[in-house]
């Protein structure tokens, strides 16, 4: 199953929307850089082949988190997953912390031990 914190950053991200880029790209976690991933010209955002490609991508960049950086929280994720130069980072953080129903300075590796709610019809189990 996608952990919670995947299922939020694809909502926050307009995952699900019609029209939206991280819709029309099978792309959850709006990701510019993935396994396979195309780009079309000008547009930074990867195009994946299918909804359940994309749903891996958003956890295998998770998990490189984790991997790379033991120790970070959920807030250090997502000021790096969402730059303050690029997104309203105090939102996203807002946002993932409610739907978590976690602080701030929990661990990463404990975020993503809690189970999606399997919101979206296409996440894979």
């Amino acid at each position: 199953m996608i952990p919670r914190l995947a299922e939020l950053i694809a909502k926050f991200e307009g995952y699900g929307i019609p029209g939206a880029i991280p819709t029309t790209h099978a792309n959850p976690g709006d990701l510019e850089h993935a396994p396979g991933a195309t780009h079309t010209a000008g547009d930074p955002i990867g195009e994946i082949d299918t909804p359940a490609d994309g749903w891996h991508d958003l956890v295998r960049q998770l998990n490189i988190y984790v991997t790379e950086h033991p120790n970070w929280t959920v807030a250090q994720a997502i000021y790096e997953f969402a730059p303050p130069s690029e997104n309203d980072t105090i939102a996203y953080l807002t946002y993932v912390l409610n739907g978590l129903g976690c602080s701030a300075d929990t661990l990463l590796s404990d975020a993503l031990t809690i189970p999606g709610q399997g919101v979206y019809s296409d996440e894979p189990t």
